[in-house]
């Protein structure tokens, strides 16, 4: 009796033990399958991070290139409208383009399969350049669906944070539209005396290098050489608009008016848009700042490294020869622009010029730019002025980098550096002077005031004096 007892009890408990291990794997099971599944919830969240999308992305912080995104993701804005597959997000990035960097390539890191880059790049091309306009510092946000589909994707370019791209599935497919986000203007007065030079004094005041370009490359380009005018104690006064986008700074709008005050050259350079439409730069009698050709075909800080000479000493050759022509010491890889508008006649290898770009322009005029390391030209194009043509070299006979300019008329070379000497610039029509007068004079008592015409935006004064 003993025995049997015995024997049912171990039964019965070795049954009980089994049914246990069994609801312990069932609960292990339950809580993996809970584990791999999205939160209640989280679509809610996704989306409402999506307001902010533009204000954390306009102001990327600096972070070590292997890093990873410091950004918090950012998710599309939820849609009423029916799609063919679920729009649950499966994956969600925010990344930075890296030096060297492309959308494909940035988008493979993550593992985005080829076929939903070759949909994206379909739709992205329609409203955006990829090829010339993705720069490093470019932000994106990109959201899957839970079949790997990309539903969502916001691409914020750096230097136009304002126009951003905006691409989303609707019925099966992904379309784009390219933004464009209202900016404040803001009216800017500076003033600032010359210590050693323009850059200098401009950066002085709180300005960055674009607006120095724009001031001397491409107001004054035609007329003041600033690499060899500007004097210790000379003036510059300038009114121009800054474009705000959200506080943040985003570009310098249109320079209304600038004036030179120098001990070798004074020049004063009014905006003004004629009742036609026409606008230009004209000086203080109402004569156009525009000329044929351009003083240089680099950035004004491009040094003079050997002038034009009938008899020069030649650094390879080691004898006098002509130097029919002017070289800028330059960086590789310098812009190069075409000084006057014309033809390319030339674009490619000639001896010891190098890489060379040759242009027919107006009345028997040639341009050449020389020792080039790229060429962005090709022959018979029709190019405008100041348009890119290449990029600085040392391709050729030369000794470092340097752009080699000759400018020649009817066959005979002339001294680019005296081109526009005693040029007069195109004057308005008489009937257009009184209102240009009025126009000007207002613009002087801003500059002298510091205070905003009537109905302009506010005025931001910096002004700089040493």
């Amino acid at each position: 009796m003993k025995t049997h007892l015995s024997s049912a009890t171990w039964f019965w408990a070795s049954l009980i033990f089994l049914l246990l291990l069994v609801g312990i794997r069932f609960e292990i099971l339950q809580r993996r399958t809970l584990a791999n599944q999205d939160p209640p919830g989280t679509l809610v969240a996704f989306k409402a991070a999506q307001i902010n999308i533009s204000e954390t992305a306009a102001k990327p912080q600096s972070r070590p290139e292997s890093a990873p995104p410091a950004y918090a993701f950012i998710g599309p804005i939820a849609s009423t409208e029916s799609i063919d597959e679920p729009i649950f997000p499966r994956q969600a990035i925010i990344d930075t383009l890296r030096r060297d960097d492309s959308i494909y390539l940035s988008l493979k890191k993550h593992r985005i399969s080829e076929a939903q880059i070759v949909q994206l790049t379909r739709a992205l091309k329609s409203v955006f350049n990829s090829k010339k306009e993705s720069k490093p510092g470019d932000i994106y946000t990109l959201a899957t669906q839970t079949n790997n589909a990309i539903q969502y994707f916001k691409y914020i370019p750096r230097l136009a944070p304002h126009r951003p791209v905006l691409i989303e599935r609707k019925a099966g497919q992904l379309a784009a539209q390219r933004l464009d986000l209202p900016l404040d203007t803001l009216i800017v007065v500076v003033q600032a005396s010359i210590e050693d030079n323009l850059y200098n004094a401009i950066s002085t005041a709180g300005e960055g290098p674009e607006l120095i370009d724009l001031v001397a490359d491409d107001i004054f380009g035609s007329v003041i050489e600033f690499s060899k005018h500007t004097r210790k104690g000379d003036r510059i006064g300038i009114i121009f608009e800054k474009f705000y986008l959200r506080e943040k700074f985003i570009d310098y709008g249109r320079i209304l008016l600038a004036n030179y005050d120098g001990q070798f050259v004074s020049q004063l350079a009014v905006h003004y848009i004629s009742p036609e439409g026409h606008k230009g730069y004209y000086d203080d009698a109402g004569k156009s700042l525009a000329r044929m050709f351009l003083l240089n075909s680099l950035p004004y800080r491009a040094r003079i490294s050997s002038s034009f000479s009938r008899r020069r000493f030649h650094p390879i050759l080691k004898r006098p020869i002509p130097h029919l022509g002017t070289d800028y010491a330059a960086p590789t890889g310098t812009r190069v622009r075409a000084t006057a508008r014309g033809t390319i006649v030339h674009a490619g290898w000639k001896g010891g010029y190098g890489k060379l770009v040759e242009i027919k322009h107006p009345n028997g005029y040639r341009t050449r730019y020389a020792h080039l390391s790229q060429i962005s030209v090709k022959k018979g194009q029709h190019v405008p002025q100041a348009a890119t043509i290449g990029k600085v070299g040392a391709t050729g006979r030369a000794t470092g980098p340097h752009l080699h300019y000759e400018v020649i008329k009817n066959g005979s070379h002339q001294n680019p550096e005296t081109l526009n000497k005693n040029v007069k610039g195109k004057p308005l029509p008489k009937n257009y002077l009184q209102a240009f007068a009025a126009h000007r004079d207002r613009l002087l008592r801003q500059l002298e005031s510091d205070q905003p015409p009537p109905g302009s935006p506010p005025v931001l004064t910096a002004k700089k004096d040493n």
